[in-house]
């Protein structure tokens, strides 16, 4: 069997004005949060994986940090340190050893909680910061941008390309994001684990009637579907 030619390759791009306008105030709160040595170590706990949560979305996408920024963080579910530490891993560094596990993809929560008038303050700080997260979406996206560049230039060659992404609101941002980027002769689709399982391979299907297409999804389509009888380009968003 003659195996095709793998080619591999990266792209960098530059944070617009406004976007590192924002980085930098979460990464100066995110420093502030994760050196606070108020409350037990439970809350400790919370507090760091609130921050690496919410710095895991900001560099995802704006809609990914604006969802993270407005909910409640998931290690808060948890009631020791260790739980904390284990919901944590799961949900923010990827270190599942189900594969099959449903959820994965959705974006965590950054609101620690704490005592109530620290909450309340963290909160405001929080959701200012989700209001900047939701101007920066489109233009101010240089990530974006580039990412419709790279596509379309695997189009124009032939391609029908995946895009990998982490988080449900980045792939429902870049798809749509696509769709209006994109030439109306493109089919472009987002699944992700909203979808039933059963309903997930019917819409790769349905996508692969379209002559020019790209899939947008999440890992929740990373085992169980031939993607590559439809597909013949690899594009991960989130590395």
């Amino acid at each position: 069997t003659h195996f095709p030619e793998r080619k591999e390759g990266e792209s960098t791009y530059k944070l617009s004005i406004e976007y590192k306008k924002l980085f930098d105030r979460v990464l100066d709160y995110a420093r502030e949060t994760v050196r606070d040595e108020s409350g037990t170590q439970f809350h400790q706990r919370v507090r760091w994986w609130s921050a690496l949560a919410l710095l895991r979305s900001l560099a995802s996408s704006p809609a990914a940090a604006t969802a993270t920024l407005r909910n409640r963080a998931a290690t808060m579910d948890a009631e020791t340190p260790e739980e904390a530490d284990e919901i944590g891993r799961r949900t923010i560094l990827d270190l599942v050893e189900d594969e099959s596990v449903e959820g994965i993809d959705v974006a965590p929560g950054s609101d620690p909680g704490g005592e109530e008038d620290e909450a309340q303050r963290n909160r405001r700080r929080l959701l200012e910061m989700a209001r900047v997260a939701e101007t920066l979406v489109g233009d101010k996206d240089e990530k974006l941008k580039k990412a419709v560049e790279m596509v379309k230039e695997l189009l124009k060659d032939g391609f029908r390309p995946i895009l990998f992404c982490r988080f449900i609101p980045t792939a429902d941002y870049v798809a749509s994001e696509l769709r209006q980027r994109l030439s109306k002769s493109v089919e472009v689709a987002s699944i992700t684990g909203l979808l039933p399982p059963s309903e997930r391979e019917e819409r790769v299907s349905q996508l692969a009637q379209a002559e020019k297409r790209v899939l947008v999804c999440t890992d929740c389509l990373s085992e169980g579907i031939n993607l590559q009888e439809h597909f013949d380009a690899v594009f991960h968003y989130d590395l």
